[in-house]
């Protein structure tokens, strides 16, 4: 069991039991998931598989093509173009990419404020600018040098803002006012 893990386990779940949030144990809150998205400006090939290639570096997880659809003239139904890749961590590899998150690539970001509110009740978004906040992509800029941004979605087994609130903070998410 991995540390971060083990917090959510051996404080959080207590935590949000004592406080009386939860009233059944099947209405715990966990997080499911996260989804990583990776793209780039330009839609070639080789900067599709540097996207690929960086995900599978800072995940260790294998990434599925994004696809978006370009409506040309030509063409009445348009084109399926590749733009980037996306990965979704659950279980052991989502909370080993929450911990590096948390504590090696967000101390690392030069004027880093936290994280804003979350606007949903059940699932939040952030974008990192710089994909080089990771560690594991530096010595291999020159491979990466066309990516822009790294989205991550984090989704909450939450029912109401205030649970997807209390959760984050006890997982020490960055959340500010």
């Amino acid at each position: 069991m991995h540390l971060y893990q083990n917090h959510y386990f051996n404080v959080v779940q207590p935590d949000l039991i004592l406080c009386g949030n939860v009233t059944t144990p099947n209405m715990m809150p966990t997080l499911p998931k996260i989804c990583l998205y990776l793209g780039t400006p330009l839609a070639n090939k080789s900067s599709i598989i540097s996207s690929l290639c960086a995900l599978k570096i800072i995940t260790g997880q294998r990434p599925c093509v994004t696809q978006k659809k370009i409506k040309v003239r030509t063409y009445k139904k348009g084109r399926i173009c590749a733009v980037g890749g996306k990965v979704t961590l659950r279980g052991l590899q989502l909370h080993n990419f929450l911990f590096k998150l948390l504590f090696n690539v967000l101390p690392c970001i030069r004027q880093f404020e936290g994280l804003k509110l979350p606007a949903h009740k059940s699932v939040y978004c952030f974008v990192l600018k710089d994909v080089f906040a990771f560690e594991e992509l530096i010595p291999l800029f020159s491979y990466f040098e066309t990516l822009n941004c790294f989205k991550c979605e984090v989704f909450f087994g939450t029912n109401t803002k205030e649970d997807m609130l209390f959760l984050g903070n006890s997982l020490l998410l960055c959340f500010v006012p």
